[in-house]
């Protein structure tokens, strides 16, 4: 699984998208692709099965703004990218505890049994 905050999400899409598709997922909070990105050009010329991308975002924030996390989410989704998008009203450029702990439900949900009884 790879993914991050902001930035790191963006990072983490780019690096999953387009050369580690054999990941078990990829999360990106805060997160978002420019309009043109590389991602989606590499995906147009996919055939492979894509992660899951679990992405959340604050309605409020204001330095990564909802509508592009969303326009990311409904772009990944239409070039076969199976996602979810999960919204939280009132949440700035931030992390919540509500948010990690779906965040952390979706990564053991991902996680391959041996690696959860390790840890």
């Amino acid at each position: 699984i790879l993914g991050g905050f902001s930035m790191g999400g963006g990072m983490a899409m780019h690096l999953a998208y387009r050369f580690h598709q054999d990941l078990a997922g990829v999360f990106a909070l805060s997160s978002f692709l420019n309009k043109d990105s590389a991602v989606y050009q590499a995906l147009k010329r996919n055939e492979s099965v894509l992660p899951e991308l679990f992405q959340c975002h604050g309605t409020a924030d204001e330095l990564v703004l909802y509508s592009w996390g969303e326009e990311t989410n409904k772009m990944l989704e239409s070039l076969g990218v199976p996602t979810s998008l999960h919204t939280f009203p009132n949440l700035n450029h931030e992390l919540n505890r509500t948010e990690l702990e779906k965040l952390k439900t979706w990564i053991v949900e991902k996680l391959p049994v041996e690696a959860v009884k390790t840890n």
